[in-house]
């Protein structure tokens, strides 16, 4: 029987990072059911009102955490370490993104917060790792993901300005990391019963991500780079533009396409022509198999290509502006946009890259307010009415 609640209803997680990557894989928990408290400091998350829209919702803000409690608590006080510990106590997982040295000073490291619970599981992300000459540099994604994880130099063209990723991609990337990470951990525990150390570098996940390239290097090979479009080895893995300006990209690497797209093209005398009679040939031919290609798909517009591919069985699709990613009838068939529930304003919010069927995982309310949920969480902490009223009066709370 699936767990009405989620597959994680039970767990508690105390989020005490800011901005995307760590965030967004506490959403994600939330999503599945886990309580998550989400732990600001005075002057609030950096993320909060940095994309809010006029008479709107704060959209980033929502993204990244939805379906948890907030609560302000003042690190930078003794009282307030003391808070952040009575909250950890009772908590499953702990996340963060404070360096080590903001670690050890707010007495949040994992040994820390053992101390009185064992089976704690700590959860540190980085930019860089926790060893190592650049353990101790900051970095968001732009700089640790897309930069130094070597994504943005094998975009665009040879000799062009590097293109820069979009926000929060290397963040929403690696978040996906932390979550594995975390469900292992906590299946690890099931086991052990013991908690778990868990580091995770934005600048790692970007090397999966380009570990396919990665790994002809260290396999001894030419590592790969960026090339002219007009350099690729073969257009059924190419670009091109159609007559009514939209680009249509194409990826059939196994020969046995050739045929079929010969006909697409209507152009079945290539079969016949030395030139691009084997793969080995159209390698050697293939910026004049491009340019040919180019000015055939020049010819018609984006539609009247979809239905020639479609008819062909070509693997291909348009390359698509992201209102048209938000209207497309196959993204409402994932389910990938979800109403948030209990919002002061309708709106909706992109869904976890996974379903699981049988098991509730659903966006669960709306992000918290600054504080909103600070002296429910208090009380649940065991915290006396009075105690709680010092903690606002001195201005450790808010």
């Amino acid at each position: 029987m699936p767990n009405p609640g989620g597959p994680l209803a039970g767990i508690r997680v105390l989020d005490a990072a800011g901005m995307i990557a760590a965030p967004s894989a506490c959403a994600m928990m939330a999503d599945l059911g886990a309580d998550v408290i989400k732990l600001e400091p005075p002057q609030g998350d950096l993320l909060r009102g940095l994309v809010a829209l006029e008479d709107g919702p704060d959209p980033w803000w929502e993204l990244d955490n939805r379906g948890k409690r907030g609560i302000v608590v003042d690190l930078a006080t003794e009282k307030g370490i003391q808070v952040a510990h009575k909250i950890a106590e009772s908590s499953d997982v702990f996340v963060t993104n404070l360096t080590t040295e903001r670690q050890s000073k707010f007495e949040l490291r994992a040994s820390d917060l053992r101390t009185n619970h064992p089976e704690l599981i700590h959860v540190t992300l980085t930019g860089y790792g926790n060893s190592g000459p650049d353990k101790d540099r900051l970095g968001f994604d732009y700089t640790a993901f897309f930069s130094r994880g070597g994504v943005i130099n094998t975009m665009g063209e040879p000799g062009q300005t590097p293109p820069a990723g979009r926000p929060g991609q290397g963040d929403h990337t690696t978040s996906l990391a932390i979550l594995s990470s975390i469900l292992l951990a906590l299946r690890e525990r099931d086991l052990t019963g013991e908690g778990q150390d868990i580091s995770v570098a934005l600048m790692h996940t970007a090397m999966w991500t380009m570990s396919s390239d990665l790994s002809v290097g260290l396999a001894g090979g030419d590592v790969p780079g960026p090339t002219m479009r007009i350099e690729t080895p073969s257009p059924l893995v190419g670009r091109f533009r159609c007559a009514d300006d939209r680009w249509i990209m194409l990826t059939m690497p196994a020969d046995r396409y050739w045929e079929s797209f010969c006909a697409a093209m209507g152009q079945l005398d290539w079969l016949e022509d030395p030139r691009f009679t084997d793969p080995d040939s159209r390698v050697d031919h293939g910026p004049e198999l491009m340019i040919l290609c180019d000015e055939i798909f020049a010819s018609h517009d984006s539609d009247i290509w979809a239905e020639r591919l479609d008819a062909a069985g070509m693997v291909w699709g348009l390359i698509q502006n992201l209102e048209e990613v938000i209207n497309d009838p196959q993204a409402e068939a994932l389910q990938a946009f979800e109403q948030v529930p209990g919002a002061s304003r309708p709106f909706r919010t992109v869904s976890p890259p996974f379903a699981l069927k049988g098991s509730e995982m659903s966006v669960k309310g709306p992000a918290p307010s600054h504080g909103q949920h600070t002296d429910e969480i208090l009380s649940e902490a065991g915290l006396e009415e009075q105690e709680i009223h010092q903690l606002f009066t001195e201005k450790i709370v808010f």
